[in-house]
């Protein structure tokens, strides 16, 4: 398996392994010599992360009550690994239906 997928998926779970609904956002940097660094401030790009310190790879790691994220970057390679909550599916921002007038669908107009 590719080193930038099999860290993403080492991170991926455990990240899915901790508490549910605690909202994180950080940053894995993987340095040259191996060491591991992480970024935990509130606004960064992954890109910014993995130039921190000339970066072999860097992952980003979002968790939320709506499921977890980890994004990785290594060179050109990119992947993303994603698990949404099932629940929160169920209440989407989107309708499955849509309520009409009567007047509209009833195929005759009166005065």
């Amino acid at each position: 398996m590719d080193a930038l997928l099999e860290n993403a998926q080492r991170i991926f779970d455990v990240a899915r392994a901790g508490e549910k609904g605690e909202n994180r956002d950080f940053a894995l940097v993987i340095r040259p010599d191996g060491a591991v660094h992480v970024v935990m401030k509130s606004a960064f790009s992954l890109d910014g992360a993995a130039a921190y310190g000339g970066a072999q790879s860097a992952f980003r790691v979002t968790r939320s009550r709506d499921g977890v994220r980890v994004t990785g970057r290594s060179g050109g390679r990119a992947c993303v690994l994603e698990e949404r909550n099932p629940c929160r599916e169920l209440l989407r921002d989107q309708p499955l239906y849509r309520i009409t007038s009567p007047l509209l669908t009833s195929g005759s107009i009166t005065s």
